[in-house]
């Protein structure tokens, strides 16, 4: 696979140098690459075309518009059938037919990189709103002493006045900012995603303290190695962010999301193997479900590149839902058409596959998590 990604370049640039009637204006008995003897226009053994040593302007410009022409024209060729054709590419690239389209690897790497800087921009931008409306709410403790002074002064007036209706206001008043201050916190907790609760290890202030008491126990009232794991990280985060749990629950959603596209990563080759579990009387080669797998990914990333990009436009909201339901039943027809079987084969595999993995999914993400706690 690798050595027919390094050879897509030179080969791309032939055939649109052939297709234009390129000539030789100085063959070389040599190729200028690899050394290889020619035998024509282009080397046979790396695929570079035969030109000058050294180029005018002129014909230095001519072969850069060739060039970049056959991979834009390629890439958007590639992008129409992923998007309208589901499972073509993949056939296709198992039937050999390659060097019409853009290569799957290189698409993901472009494609996934387009997603996540999608993806993570509008995140910032929701973050950065978030903060902005944050500054112009008066804080907790700015209401309180607003709160204490107003209570302060109207007992004030009681007290000058005689006039006992004012007591009935200043307990209204106190009430409603009661009421406001409830609200402010219960939004704050929705709003920050994330609390933590550490009552369980709550005896033990230093991991020292936690090892002395586990050598006081017996060897079999000890707890395991993973509940040591854990309790000692506890204890870290715990001495750490004490009892900030809103900055706490910030950071450790700011490095999950990071790893968000390793996980997806990850779990390429799992998305693969249950293909093959699946179709293993069919006599595919892991490679190609493997194959079959990228270009999903590729449909993936950009359908989700193109939700997130209508997400930002309100009057193009309705085709979010539209991309969604296409996202899902993409891969039904797909896989109808890369493996050939009946449309009851097809869609009970289609459940059974997408049940398997939603699971694998969930435990990817705890996986994460655990691993995020870990080294926070």
């Amino acid at each position: 696979m690798m050595d027919e990604l390094g050879k897509s370049i030179p080969i791309s640039e032939g055939m649109v140098d052939a297709e234009q009637g390129g000539e030789r204006k100085q063959p070389n008995e040599f190729c200028l690459n690899c050394g290889t003897k020619l035998l024509d226009t282009f080397c046979h053994h790396c695929g570079q075309k035969d030109i000058p040593q050294r180029q005018t302007l002129g014909e230095l410009w001519t072969n850069f518009i060739s060039s970049f022409w056959s991979y834009e024209g390629k890439f958007f060729r590639t992008t129409k059938y992923l998007v309208t054709k589901p499972g073509f590419l993949a056939e296709e690239y198992c039937a050999g037919k390659r060097e019409s389209y853009y290569h799957p690897a290189r698409m993901y790497v472009f494609i996934s990189f387009v997603f996540f800087f999608a993806f993570f921009s509008v995140a910032d931008f929701e973050e950065e709103k978030k903060t902005e409306k944050d500054k112009v709410e008066l804080s907790e403790k700015d209401k309180k002493e607003i709160a204490d002074n107003t209570k302060k002064g109207l007992d004030q007036v009681v007290k000058f006045t005689g006039d006992s209706s004012f007591v009935a206001l200043s307990d209204s008043v106190q009430k409603q900012v009661n009421a406001s201050l409830d609200t402010t916190k219960s939004k704050k907790k929705k709003q920050s995603g994330a609390s933590f609760n550490f009552d369980d290890v709550a005896e033990y202030k230093t991991i020292e303290a936690y090892d002395s008491i586990q050598l006081t126990k017996p060897e079999a009232d000890r707890d395991n190695w993973f509940v040591r794991l854990v309790s000692k990280q506890v204890i870290n985060v715990r001495n750490k962010y004490g009892e900030d749990s809103e900055r706490l629950g910030e950071e450790f959603l700011a490095a999950f999301k990071d790893n968000f596209s390793k996980v997806l990563f990850y779990l390429l080759p799992f998305f693969a193997l249950l293909l093959k579990l699946l179709y293993i009387r069919r006599g595919y080669y892991y490679s190609e479900h493997l194959v079959f797998s990228i270009y999903y990914y590729n449909f993936f990333y950009l359908a989700g590149t193109l939700q997130i990009m209508v997400g930002l436009l309100p009057w193009l909201a309705w085709t979010s839902t539209f991309i969604g339901f296409w996202i899902v039943l993409y891969l039904l027809f797909a896989m109808k058409r890369m493996y050939k079987q009946s449309w009851r084969k097809t869609i009970l595999k289609y459940l059974v596959f997408g049940f398997l993995f939603i699971i694998l999914v969930a435990i990817a993400f705890a996986i994460s998590a655990f691993v995020v706690f870990l080294s926070i």
